[in-house]
């Protein structure tokens, strides 16, 4: 049995998700700040981490903040597909931070200090 669309539910998921942007982006943070003194890195006095352990601090931490971005993503193209066109500003909102934060982790990832 195949669930109806539903673009009103659609949208509300979307801008639902919109709002839970900011809260993924702290939740994400704090998530990477955590790893980074559990793996002895935390101090502003130290050296940076190497690759692999600014890897492995930044993955989690991704994945975290991109969450709530693909979800809007989702939904808001789901309730653009079902004329509900306020779903595309959403889903662009979404596809906006889904790059936003890659490119955050990535410029993290590989810088020097």
């Amino acid at each position: 049995m195949t669930r109806a669309v539903n673009p009103h539910r659609d949208v509300r998921w979307a801008w639902g998700f919109v709002v839970l942007i900011v809260a993924g982006g702290i939740l994400a943070q704090l998530v990477g700040y955590g790893i980074a003194v559990l793996l002895g890195y935390g101090g502003t006095d130290q050296a940076p981490p190497p690759f692999g352990a600014a890897l492995l601090i930044a993955l989690p931490a991704l994945l975290i903040a991109i969450a709530p971005g693909l979800a809007a993503l989702y939904f808001g193209i789901r309730a653009g597909i079902g004329r509900r066109f306020s779903g595309y500003v959403a889903a662009a909102i979404g596809g906006l931070t889904i790059v936003y934060w890659v490119v955050v982790a990535v410029i993290s990832v590989l810088s020097p200090a």
